[in-house]
Formats: C-alpha cells, sequence, structure tokens
C-alpha cells in the first residue's frame, strides 16, 4: 500500500498520541473500525424502528444481572 509522507507521518502521531503507541497496522485498524461503526450507527439513525430496536434490546442487555464470582 502506498501513502503519501505526511499521510504516514499522522497515522504515526495519531498512534503515538492519541493510540497509546500502537503500531501503524493496528492505528489504521482501529480507524477504519471507527469509521465502519460511525456508518454503521448513520444507517441505525435513519430508520427509526431499527433504532428503537437497537434501543430497546440495549435496554434489556444493560438489565442483565452479572454477578461475578469472587474465587
Amino acid at each position: 500500500m502506498r501513502v503519501s509522507v505526511p499521510t504516514r507521518d499522522e497515522l504515526a502521531r495519531v498512534a503515538e498520541d492519541e493510540l497509546g503507541g500502537v503500531s501503524l497496522d493496528e492505528a489504521l485498524q482501529i480507524v477504519l473500525f471507527e469509521h465502519k461503526t460511525a456508518t454503521a450507527l448513520t444507517r441505525l439513525a435513519a430508520d427509526p424502528q431499527a433504532l428503537d430496536d437497537y434501543r430497546a434490546e440495549a435496554g434489556e442487555l444493560a438489565d442483565v444481572d452479572v454477578e461475578v464470582a469472587e474465587w
């Protein structure tokens, strides 16, 4: 993959300053994941029924009582 030097340097800065010093590969994976997430949320917001369903399911999951046993 070819990228310009300024783009590489900016990704390196993000990797170091904002992502705790991860590799450029890991930083790019994070950026791509964030892009996919934003795209999915935009699609979800455009469908009121799907958004209501998502919120209802998220509420149910939030109400699950998860007890962690201490050993």
